[in-house]
């Protein structure tokens, strides 16, 4: 008996091991709609079958299956499932099945639609966590030395605070020089990183938007001349679950979409970008062939923002907009594009215009006052798990245009939340360490972003 008993005992476990490596990483709540969610997930060769379950929480016995149509068995296996037909400000639970046998995991799986508030309720509150800069561990492709990245512990404490969505806003994996020789290199840094534990419960139980910067791009500073960069698109469109990706006419990772009384525009600071190098001016005037974000981009943010009827407009890039000391990479080292973006900003009177970057290896919050115009602010949180750039011994620890107490060097990541009744609704930006202390605490209300006339 005890020996059937054993036999049975490792059974039992080899079907778990060989089932739980069936999915590699995942599921992934992309975007969430008021009657339709994106899930993404990577599954193995060996699958042959995906499913999804949902319901309605209040409703469990109803459950409705969606199969997953597309090709499998490949070695690199992103793949996309679209819930619909779903009804407005409910919670749903999924559950993910794959080859007839249902994946388990160690926390909830459901996610809440939006609610149908305009012309009928205030506006919700709610929160959303913003991070960058994630570099996951890998001793073969890694240089020698200390390891580059911190521990991923961090992305466990992400994933236990509650929020509504987060934004990955860029540098969300780092391709080594072994990954970006060739796209197989790339396929494969994105199965990696994505696969790591402390991962899933950040990404299954909340909306995820992403943009990137250089170094889920292509190499360290690229830009629009990076011969893989159509490899790179096709990659971040597989494996993130934006619900577009540039436009038809211009390609790219930017996009769009509301919450609340909120607008976030997702930009690409490198698709269409000029090298760094290039003169920012020449014979003393802004250098028009220096673009940062390429003239159809910023057409098309400029149209978006005049517009957006949303109370708070974030702008989300993956560097740094208005640091005037900061290094090469800034928005304001591309005077061109920089003047004309803040020109009609100004000239249009767009109000609750606000700044979201990563990429800086260091948090901080900078604050630019155009003339006659309300402050502008970019929230820079950075980095989650990279290695952390000190400028302690550098002009730019005493920054003028840093909003005091705001600089953090250290791992870490952000939670802002829009808070209060119509017309006091403010934004609150918080900085966690690694552990989750509360590290910064400062906001800014929707009278501060308007003109004055």
């Amino acid at each position: 008996m005890k020996i059937k008993f054993l036999f049975l005992y490792f059974i039992i476990c080899f079907v778990k091991i060989t089932f739980a490596s069936s999915l590699l990483s995942g599921p992934m709540i992309g975007y969430i709609e008021h009657r339709e969610v994106m899930l993404c997930m990577e599954v193995a060769t060996t699958v042959k079958k995906v499913q999804i379950l949902y319901f309605e929480k209040a409703h469990p016995e109803l459950k409705i299956k969606v199969d997953y149509k597309g090709e499998l068995g490949k070695r690199f296996n992103p793949i996309k499932i679209k819930l619909n037909d779903l009804s407005m400000n409910t919670v749903y639970g999924y559950e993910l099945i794959l080859d007839d046998k249902k994946v388990t995991f160690p926390f909830a799986t459901e996610f809440k639609t939006k609610d149908l508030w305009e012309w009928r309720k205030p506006a919700p509150d709610f929160s959303f966590l913003i991070g960058s800069c994630t570099y996951i561990n890998d001793s073969a492709y890694d240089r020698p030395g200390k390891p580059y990245g911190a521990s991923p512990e961090i992305l466990t404490t992400m994933g236990n605070m509650s929020s509504e969505f987060m934004i990955w806003s860029g540098d969300n994996l780092y391709y080594r020089e072994a990954d970006y020789s060739s796209e197989w290199g790339m396929k494969y840094r994105y199965s990696h990183d994505f696969s790591i534990p402390q991962l899933q419960k950040l990404r299954a139980t909340r909306a995820n938007y992403a943009i990137w910067d250089d170094h889920d791009y292509g190499p360290d500073d690229a830009n629009k001349s990076w011969e893989y960069k159509k490899e790179a698109l096709q990659l971040f469109s597989s494996y993130w679950g934006n619900k577009t990706f540039g436009e038809p006419d211009n390609e790219g990772i930017y996009t769009k979409f509301k919450w609340s009384d909120a607008e976030f525009f997702l930009m690409d600071d490198r698709y269409h970008r000029s090298p760094n190098e290039l003169q920012d001016s020449i014979n003393g005037k802004p250098n028009y062939a220096k673009q940062f974000y390429g003239q159809k981009q910023l057409e098309w943010l400029k149209t978006s923002l005049i517009s957006s009827r949303s109370l708070f407009k974030f702008i989300v890039t993956g560097g740094q907009m208005l640091n005037p000391m900061a290094d090469k990479e800034c928005f304001r080292f591309y005077p061109a594009e920089f003047n004309e973006l803040m020109n009609f900003i100004v000239e249009n009177k767009i109000n609750g215009v606000l700044f979201l970057s990563g990429d800086r290896h260091f948090s901080e919050m900078i604050k630019y006052t155009p003339a006659n115009f309300y402050p502008l602010y970019d929230f820079t949180c950075s980095s989650i798990t990279s290695g952390i750039h000190n400028i302690s011994n550098k002009p730019e620890f005493t920054n003028p245009n840093r909003v005091d107490g705001s600089l953090l060097l250290e791992n870490n990541f952000g939670k802002i939340s829009l808070l209060g009744n119509k017309g006091e609704r403010i934004v609150q930006f918080e900085t966690y360490s690694a552990t989750g202390e509360l590290k910064w605490k400062f906001h800014i209300s929707e009278k501060e972003l308007k003109t004055k006339n």
